[in-house]
């Protein structure tokens, strides 16, 4: 028999930081809705200090699962103790849990996405619930915020989309269509062995394959030549904070950024706002405390001390406006530490903000690239693509965090695939997934694009040129996301009447679609009647399958 969950009231107490009961808040059905709230008001938060405390009981009654902005993908055990911090800059404030049918069962968040918070969520098996416990700073910004509880048998996904709506009402999506376009990226390829005869050969080549945006990754501020290894990983950001191109590998930078303007590239450079390189001028021209220990080479400043906020936000500038670049791919934003004992989450997005509004307001159509774990709904206004995090050689793991980040983000939104990067070595069908996975952004490659044997290329190229196709539909089309246990079963993009399926899982095969694409991503042929069936490579094939890394045409 089906368990129905109720959306029953969640009862709410209200702590301050030396636990003493504040209040006791009980949720609300919001008209319309399936999810109730409730307000934290600000009288409470004065009353609470520069902590609140707000704990709760969640009933372990059919749940097999769960989910927090911390993971790539659902997970299907039910954890004995689980906690995750959150922050402007990194995840946010919301945790849900759901059945072996992926219904929601119990969803949970805070409409504040700007203060440092702690999830905590413990198994109590005396009383078969989950005692919540979310701990938030408070500042003098801090605003009241409403509490978000969802119990409805409903999908666990259309939940957070819900969620989303409840944190960001207002909010539209309003893009560059640069951010759209296929984007080459050096650092798979290269790592930090940049130098301009190479990059000038890359971008020939991308320019002729239909790439919009070329990103010059790690390497290009400092004079190593050097990739990374299990022996150079240790010391690998030392020279970072400088922020100035190598002279001796880029000489004449700015030219040579226009020369690949002429070809139709944006382009863009990697930097990282926080870090400071333990062998850079940078550390010996600033005084102020580290949020983290030398790590890798590098320690993250904190930025909350003005002057060294002001230093490193004048290097990102001069680094724009000297080069003549289209903006910035910003990494490791997430590096300042997130925690309600020292809150630094406004302070980041305060920096973020004033960077970026200045770098937009000298060029509207400028692109910023955030990573995946501040690819969040307090980013959605500051970057203008969003990628998934590094997953060198694994198209699988890509597509499985490009799906997360559509769930959390919603239509409408450049999501951008981690760099496709495969040994030249492989089978042309897990070349062409690997492509295929990156369709499910906005595609992002990173090979050595003049090394690629013949009918590799060609294989890239076939996919790239099926993305530009159906670039419309995948703007501006609704995407579905379905999950069977902690795994993808297919993602589906529909709009305009036509749809895209990207079958993740054979027996999930969906019907039929009228007008409809479906991509094999399973790793053999599906049975399927009727229609067009194209191989990898995009050759026409026969019979009633679809091959594997190949698709059919309704």
């Amino acid at each position: 028999m089906k368990t129905k969950p109720r959306n029953m009231i969640m009862k709410f107490n209200i702590f301050s930081k030396t636990n003493t009961l504040l209040a006791e808040l009980k949720s609300c059905r919001a008209p319309g809705k399936s999810y109730e709230s409730c307000t934290v008001s600000r009288e409470l938060l004065d009353r609470a200090g520069d902590l609140l405390i707000i704990k709760c009981a969640i009933p372990i009654i059919d749940i097999q699962g769960y989910w927090t902005p911390d993971l790539f993908r659902p997970v299907m055990q039910l954890c004995w103790r689980k906690g995750f911090s959150c922050a402007a800059h990194r995840n946010f404030p919301y945790v849900t849990f759901f059945n072996q049918a992926q219904r929601n069962r119990a969803a949970l968040g805070t409409g504040n996405l700007f203060d440092d918070s702690v999830f905590t969520l413990k198994m109590n098996q005396e009383t078969g619930n989950y005692d919540v416990e979310i701990k938030v700073s408070v500042c003098p910004e801090t605003a009241a915020f409403d509490l978000f509880w969802d119990a409805a048998d409903r999908e666990w996904t259309q939940i957070l989309q819900d969620y989303r709506a409840f944190v960001r009402p207002d909010w539209r999506p309003d893009y560059p269509a640069g951010a759209w376009l296929p984007v080459y990226c050096t650092w798979y390829a290269v790592h930090a062995a940049v130098e301009k005869s190479w990059l000038e050969t890359q971008e020939d080549e991308a320019a002729a394959m239909g790439f919009g945006t070329f990103i010059v990754d790690d390497g290009w501020c400092f004079d190593d030549m050097k990739r990374v290894s299990p022996e150079t990983i240790g010391t690998w950001y030392e020279n970072i904070g400088d922020w100035e191109v190598s002279a001796r590998h880029l000489p004449d930078f700015r030219r040579h950024v226009e020369r690949a303007r002429k070809l139709g590239l944006k382009y863009l450079l990697w930097v990282s706002p926080f870090m400071v390189g333990d062998k850079t001028r940078f550390v010996q021209e600033i005084d102020c405390e580290y949020l983290t220990e030398l790590h890798e080479g590098y320690r993250v400043f904190d930025p909350a001390d003005a002057a060294t906020a002001r230093k490193s936000m004048d290097k990102m500038l001069a680094v724009v406006r000297e080069n003549g670049l289209d903006g910035l791919k910003i990494d490791f934003v997430d590096a300042v530490p997130q925690s309600p004992d020292r809150p630094r989450g406004r302070t980041v997005y305060h920096y973020m903000k004033e960077l970026l509004d200045t770098v937009k307001a000298e060029n509207p159509e400028a692109l910023i690239e955030f990573r995946q774990n501040y690819a969040t709904p307090a980013m959605l206004d500051l970057g203008t693509q969003f990628r998934a995090g590094d997953v060198p050689f694994d198209y699988v793991e890509n597509i499985h965090r490009i799906a997360q980040i559509r769930v959390c983000l919603g239509d409408g939104v450049p999501v951008h695939a981690d760099p496709v990067y495969w040994n030249p070595g492989d089978s042309d069908e897990n070349i062409a997934r690997h492509m295929i996975c990156s369709l499910a952004g906005v595609p992002m490659v990173s090979m050595d694009l003049a090394a690629l044997p013949e009918n590799q290329k060609n294989i890239m190229k076939f996919w790239l040129n099926f993305y530009r196709e159906h670039l419309e539909l995948f703007k501006n089309g609704k995407w579905n996301i379905r999950y069977s246990a902690d795994h993808l079963s297919f993602i589906e993009v529909a709009g305009a009447g036509q749809k895209i399926v990207f079958l993740c899982e054979a027996a999930a095969v969906p019907a039929k679609p009228e007008n409809g694409i479906v991509l094999n991503l399973t790793h053999q042929p599906i049975p399927a009647a009727g229609g067009s069936k194209f191989d990898c490579r995009g050759a026409r094939a026969s019979g009633d399958f679809i091959p594997a890394a190949g698709y059919a045409v309704y």
